[in-house]
This record gives C-alpha cells, structure tokens and sequence, in this order.
C-alpha cells in the first residue's frame, strides 16, 4: 500500500513538473516573440562585458501621447534610469515635460519636442539624437531609448487586474474633441488602466477641481511604479508576464537589441521598489515652461552617475561636479572657494565650519559661494562669465521671447502648449 501511494505521489509530481515546464515554455516563447518583435529592427551581437547583466546601463524611457487620427508623438512623460546589476537597484529621474532645454545647434523648446521632432526629420536617427539631448543635459551616456505608447501601458494595467492606487485629489478634466475624460475622486481605490493612466496625466481642471503641478504628477509616476513593480513580483503578476510582455510588443519602440532586451529581463523583472531611487526635477512654472535651476539637476546627475558607479565616484569626477553635499542641516556655515567649471553646485562645508568646497561658478570662471550646516547645501554661486556653457544641453534661464514656437499641436491647457 505505502509503495501504491508512493509510485502515485511520483507520477503526481512528475505530471506537475511536465504542466509546469509546458507553461514555462509558452510564455518563454511568447515572451521571446514579443522580444524580437519589439528589439532594434537591425541584429547586434552584444559583447558579454556589455551585457545587462553585468554593464550599469542607462536607458531614456518615454511615454509617447500616440494617436493616430492625429499622428501625435508628444512624449507626456520622460525618465532617465541607470541600472545596477551588482545591486540589482536603479536610480530614475523624471523630467517635466515642460522643462525648458536649451540644447546647442537647436531652439529653446520644451522637453517634450524633441523627440518627435527628430522623427518627423528622420526616424533612424530619431533615437540617437533625443538620447544625445538628455546625455548633454544629465552628463552621463544614455545606452538605450525605449518609448511605450499609452494605449500599451493601459492594457498592462488592466492585465495586472488594476493597481490600488491612493488618489491625491479629486480629479475633473473634460476635452470632447480628443475624447479625454478625467474623473476620479480622492482616496484608496482599485483603478483600472484608463483610470491610472488618468491619474498619472491629470494636470489641468476645467469642471471645479484643483489644478495639479508637475511635481505632482512625477509623485504619482512614482507612486504607479511601485505599484506595478510589486503587482510584477506577486505569483498573479508572474503568471502573467508573458502575455504583459506579448502586449507590450506592439506599443514598444526601442533600439535594444533583442539579446540585451532578454538580459534586462532576466536581471531587473524582479527588482525591489525598495531598491529603486526617485528624484523628480521640481521646479518653477514660469509660462509657457517649467524651469529648474542648476542645483536640482547636479543633484539628478550626481544620483545616476553615483547609482552607475556602484556607489563610488569616479577619480575624475572627485574634483568637479560630483562632490555635492545636500543635507539640509543649518546649524553652523562657512565659506570656501573653488576654481569654476561648467555648471553650478552647491557649496560645502565641514564639522569645524571651514569651507572646503566652495561651488563651482557658472560658466567657465572662479566660483565663491557660501556653505550653510554641517553638512548642508550651500547658496548660490558667482562667476564673470556666461551662465551658459560652451557646449551640451542647458537649461535655460529664462523663456526665449519668441514663446509662442515652442507647440507641437495645439494645446487645450491655458498657457501650455506641445500638448
């Protein structure tokens, strides 16, 4: 009798394992046709020091506002992100789409245009290009471009069975020439796909609720992750991963080849929220852009090029803009000095309130600035020289006057465009 149940015990086990290795095996094979489907149109070998799963990579991800009726391309949501296989941890910055660039050999325009405007120009250099943009602004090398349009993402939401999302605020937004139609109310609620897609994108009200600023909305990208980072790591968000990634590959754009694509995945699909970094670039509205001073984005630069090295800066970085301080203690200051370089960064000082980094001018000059707290960040820097850099990305001063260029289509928000 034991030997009975033992034998059938066997044949159990074994038939699970021969279920099982079916199930693997289709969504192996729809993840992997999805996969080429969704990689760079032209096949690269990618050398194994390159490889995800042990190069620090850099990706662009953006979400693209795609409509065909009216051929849109507007990337609504824009992200920088370094990987870390060694950690297993990223570092993602997001970028309003409103940010005002000033990028050399090009016009001061919003983040958001440029993009589609190198694909209307030419779409094999489309990716390049944009990539060189961000690279220039951040001081870093961008790997990869992905971009996901958001009928894609919507349908992975609803393929997770929805995400329970904590509301902010009570959301109203009505356009009947694009179909939107906003309408969700403050608290905890399960939403489904067009719902949490609302909730990322809500900005603007015209039926009596609150407008939002971009930093909310960055707060609620990060919020959407981690939902959906965790809801990817449950055995629901499992069993499901290759029909999200079947999905997937025909909303997706990228130039990753297919077998660095296949070693993203196998590295980061079970990455830890609490291993992710999120730094939003916040900064002032000031029509028809948003505008972020030179200490925000040596911050978001110092995080990537800080998450890329493994926690260890680089030599040549010790002397220049790598070596920022941004605690916030104000119990003691002092003053140093240091030989500018391009950019702006805080100023620093040690325990015995003696200035040891001053921050770097603007331009190419000698910079003074004053260090407040033990650790704090400092005020502001001077320099004889030009703010603007001689060369890369720049984010702008001020608006250029010639405002009323920078739209990509018409907007329906007051005094925003590039909707």
């Amino acid at each position: 009798m034991k030997k009975k149940i033992w034998i059938i015990a066997c044949l159990c086990v074994i038939l699970l394992a021969g279920v099982t290795g079916l199930y693997t095996y289709s969504i192996y094979s729809q993840a992997e046709k999805a996969l080429d489907k969704m990689s760079a149109p032209v096949p690269v070998v990618v050398p194994i020091k390159e490889s995800a799963k042990v190069k620090p990579l850099t990706l662009l991800l953006m979400g693209i506002d795609y409509r065909p009726e009216s051929a849109s391309l507007n990337s609504d949501v824009i992200m920088v992100v370094t990987l870390n296989p060694d950690k297993k941890s990223a570092t993602l910055v997001s970028l309003p789409r409103d940010l005002q660039l000033d990028p050399e050999g090009l016009e001061a325009r919003k983040a958001n245009y440029y993009y589609p405007h190198f694909m209307l120009k030419d779409k094999e250099t489309a990716f390049a290009n944009t990539k060189q943009i961000f690279s220039d602004l951040l001081g870093i090398p961008i790997d990869y471009a992905v971009t996901v349009d958001f009928d894609g993402f919507r349908k992975v939401v609803d393929l997770m069975g929805g995400l329970t999302i904590d509301v902010d605020m009570n959301m109203r937004y009505v356009d009947d020439e694009d179909g939107t139609d906003i309408n969700l109310k403050k608290g905890t609620a399960l939403l489904n796909g067009k719902q949490v897609l609302d909730f990322v994108r809500y900005r603007k009200s015209n039926r009596n609720t609150e407008e939002s600023s971009d930093l909310e909305r960055n707060q609620r990208q990060q919020q959407v992750l981690n939902e959906l980072l965790t809801s990817l790591k449950s055995v629901d968000g499992v069993t499901k991963l290759g029909s999200i990634i079947g999905t997937l590959g025909d909303h997706i754009r990228t130039d990753v080849p297919a077998s660095q694509l296949r070693d993203l995945l196998s590295t980061y699909y079970d990455i830890s929220p609490e291993k992710v970094e999120y730094i939003p670039l916040d900064g002032e509205w000031v029509s028809p852009y948003i505008v972020v001073s030179d200490e925000v984005i040596n911050k978001a630069r110092f995080a990537l090029k800080l998450q890329l090295n493994g926690g260890v800066m680089p030599e040549s970085d010790v002397d220049s803009e790598s070596i920022i301080d941004f605690g916030k203690n104000t119990e003691s200051a002092g003053v140093g000095t240091s030989t500018g370089a391009d950019g702006t960064l805080p100023g620093r000082t040690n325990e015995d309130r003696t200035g040891t980094q001053g921050a770097v001018g603007s331009g190419k000059g000698t910079g003074t600035s004053a260090g407040t707290g033990k650790t704090g960040s400092g005020g502001t820097s001077t320099s004889p020289q030009s703010s603007k850099p001689t060369s890369g990305t720049t984010v702008s001063p001020k608006p250029p006057v010639n405002s009323d260029k920078n739209t990509i289509s018409k907007s329906t928000y007051e005094g925003r465009t590039g909707e």
